[in-house]
């Protein structure tokens, strides 16, 4: 795969772009116990996690050590990338957010994990993988990295005010539709907000996909052609924000911003009855709330929709770095995905487990909640609209439809807001597809 000049441009908005003239090539082969970076960029519960594994991986091989590197948040990682391919040391493996995954693949350094051979001659098996999961980070047909740790769209509920207001929380809205109805019948009951969210482009990518809606076409990118364009103004999705922008103003969704800890932090306190969060948002509402609470999973419209991935997944970068460095990093990010690594990743930090193995072991073995978000994992269709928009260019697009939904919330024309953020957007998409 030839090196592109994308890789510098697309980090994020206002980067400024430099040439990628001067990259160093292959390393050569070394002798002996291998040493290579590995670049993450998770906080907190996860990156405790994270750590541990890699010390428990390195003791457990005694010719490789794995250097775990902090890189910032994944916008900071991927704008280091791009100024060490000037002359920096680039990494061996490196954890990417699930919407820089075209940008990774695209820039040329790195290689699908098929094509590497590991300390034991042999390539990965994808065959262990959530479907669903595997879906995502799949372009014409190839697996382009392998994700370890997986977030799923959820909707967690307060018992206690759902019942109060009359609704019974064993039975799950089965469109999105109905879900707007159970928050304006809390506020109709109580005058509370009955639903909160924070202001974020992936609700917007959810509720096409769970329309069956492909969010950039064609074919959300994921075949051999690129997209070349998105898709924000489908009736399914303007009569979704429709029904969010009228929740809005008579008070029966919570208006937060763009804060996700403080949506998390409204419904923890009570002050919302329901919430749209990260599946990895458990952990942090079993710290957080005395209260019982459960969850369903995002509601799917279409026989051919469903929910988006998010997460990351491990990356293994070829320039710079020599046949057993790539070897390594390939053991490395296969211990990572197996499905006793995959099961503690779930059991501590929440994020769902990418192993089918793992999965089975999991489900029905772990308390309703957490059995109600893997049951919508082992569910989850690998269709062309669950498989999210696969685009180099979504990391400018998405704050473009940040500012489309802050006003619809404001009270502008839903199909005006979002027609202007898609007219943008297909800028953006072209630029960076002249790149390519």
């Amino acid at each position: 795969m030839k090196r592109s000049s994308i890789l510098p441009a697309v980090v994020g908005v206002g980067m400024t772009a430099v040439l990628l003239a001067g990259c160093s090539g292959a390393s050569e082969q070394m002798a002996g116990p291998v040493k290579l970076d590995f670049w993450y960029s998770v906080t907190g519960v996860p990156a405790d996690t994270l750590v541990a594994l890699v010390d428990e991986f390195n003791a457990s091989h005694d010719d490789v050590t794995v250097n775990p590197i902090f890189q910032g948040l994944y916008e900071e990682s991927m704008a280091k990338l791009a100024n060490a391919v000037q002359g920096g040391e680039l990494p061996a493996i490196i954890q990417g957010g699930d919407t820089f995954s075209t940008y990774l693949r695209d820039s040329g350094l790195t290689v699908p994990p098929g094509e590497v051979k590991n300390l034991d001659g042999k390539t990965f098996d994808d065959s262990d993988l959530v479907p669903a999961n595997a879906n995502y980070y799949t372009f014409d047909g190839e697996l382009s990295s392998i994700p370890i740790m997986v977030s799923h769209p959820v909707v967690f509920y307060n018992t206690a005010l759902l019942e109060a207001a009359g609704i019974d929380p064993s039975t799950a809205p089965s469109t999105l539709g109905q879900l707007f109805d159970v928050a304006a019948a809390v506020h109709g009951a109580s005058g509370a907000p009955g639903l909160t969210a924070h202001i974020q482009p992936w609700w917007a990518e959810q509720f096409a996909a769970s329309a069956g809606v492909e969010y950039c076409t064609p074919g959300n990118g994921v075949g051999s052609e690129p997209a070349t364009g998105f898709s924000y103004t489908s009736d399914a999705q303007v009569a979704a924000w429709q029904r969010v922008q009228g929740l809005v103003a008579s008070g029966a969704m919570l208006n937060v911003g763009t804060d996700g800890d403080a949506a998390l932090k409204a419904f923890v306190t009570g002050q919302a009855a329901i919430v749209l969060q990260s599946s990895r948002a458990y952990g942090d509402i079993v710290k957080a709330g005395a209260f019982e609470f459960g969850a369903w999973p995002l509601p799917i419209d279409d026989a051919d929709g469903g929910a988006v991935p998010g997460g990351n997944s491990v990356w293994l970068v070829k320039e710079g770095n020599s046949e057993q460095e790539l070897a390594a990093a390939a053991s490395f990010a296969e211990f990572l995905a197996s499905p006793d690594v995959q099961r503690r990743i779930f059991e501590e930090t929440g994020y769902l487990p990418s192993s089918l193995e793992a999965l089975d072991a999991l489900s029905g073995a772990v308390e309703p909640v957490q059995d109600v978000i893997l049951q919508q994992l082992a569910g989850a269709g690998d269709s062309v609209a669950s498989a999210g928009c696969h685009s180099g260019a979504l990391g400018e697009a998405r704050p473009l439809v940040t500012s489309a939904i802050e006003e619809i919330y404001a009270g502008s024309d839903v199909l005006e807001a979002l027609t202007k953020a898609q007219l943008a957007g297909d800028k953006a998409i072209t630029e960076y597809n002249a790149r390519r």
